[in-house]
């Protein structure tokens, strides 16, 4: 985490806790609420208010991205795939033999929930850090804020200076995915995300107005194969793409 003023940083720290122990407990802990929705399927689980803000969010980016990014994984395109939400009340229902994926949409939700609530109490502009997922939120400094945009697992393990530092200095979102062979340790990319044609891309990072914008269509990309690239600049999208090769690819900058 950055803050715009040091005298910020207690403030904007306690915040930024708080929702990421939200989001441990929706998704992360033992007894989570995605564990058990998923050791459930079939059957109502009651569930968080967080867990169902994410879960939303992730059936919207299903609706924009006409089913790239998609949540449910496991059952066939002939099967069923609807998850039930509200009957009753407050819990959630996915289908038998299906599993909800929404890891990495919750990371982007996360990291935008954190700057949104730290901005207020801290009085001043912060920057939200977390694996794969970069969120801001009030003013941003005259310097931006500086980021690094790592193309995943190989690169920490390898130390391969693969990555971009780069500045932001609008307020936005910004958000990596990585091939699911090399993020299957950090949930980032399910398998079938796997490109559905031309040659994979390793890794997508993608700008946009809020983080869970940024973390879709840096999915969708990743999904899209040599199609990601038109896909991107129709969106007029800025965005990295890095090739299974190591070859870089920019759109919109």
């Amino acid at each position: 985490m950055m803050v715009e003023k040091p005298e910020c940083l207690d403030a904007a720290r306690r915040a930024v806790d708080s929702v990421v122990a939200d989001i441990d407990a929706a998704f992360v802990r033992e007894g989570s609420d995605l564990a058990r929705v998923n050791a459930a399927s079939g059957a109502p689980v009651r569930v968080s208010a967080t867990f169902l803000a994410v879960l939303w969010t992730a059936l919207h980016a299903f609706d924009l991205t006409e089913g790239l990014v998609d949540p449910v994984v496991g059952a066939t395109p002939a099967g069923d795939r609807t998850v039930v939400i509200d009957e009753p009340p407050g819990t959630v229902m996915t289908p038998p033999g299906t599993i909800l994926d929404l890891w990495g949409i919750a990371q982007a939700f996360a990291a935008d929930r954190a700057a949104e609530s730290a901005a207020g109490p801290a009085g001043c502009g912060v920057c939200v850090c977390l694996p794969g997922s970069f969120a801001t939120a009030g003013p941003v400094p005259v310097s931006g804020w500086p980021v690094q945009v790592i193309n995943g697992r190989r690169e920490r393990d390898e130390g391969a200076s693969r990555g971009m530092s780069l500045v932001l200095r609008t307020p936005g979102g910004l958000a990596t995915s990585v091939l699911a062979a090399q993020a299957r340790e950090s949930g980032q990319v399910p398998a079938r995300s796997l490109p559905a044609n031309g040659q994979p891309w390793h890794a997508v990072s993608v700008f946009g107005l809020r983080c869970v914008a940024a973390k879709t269509a840096s999915i969708a990309a990743l999904s899209l194969g040599d199609a990601a690239i038109t896909w991107l600049e129709a969106r007029e999208l800025r965005a990295r793409i890095v090739h299974t090769n190591g070859t870089v690819t920019t759109v919109g900058c």
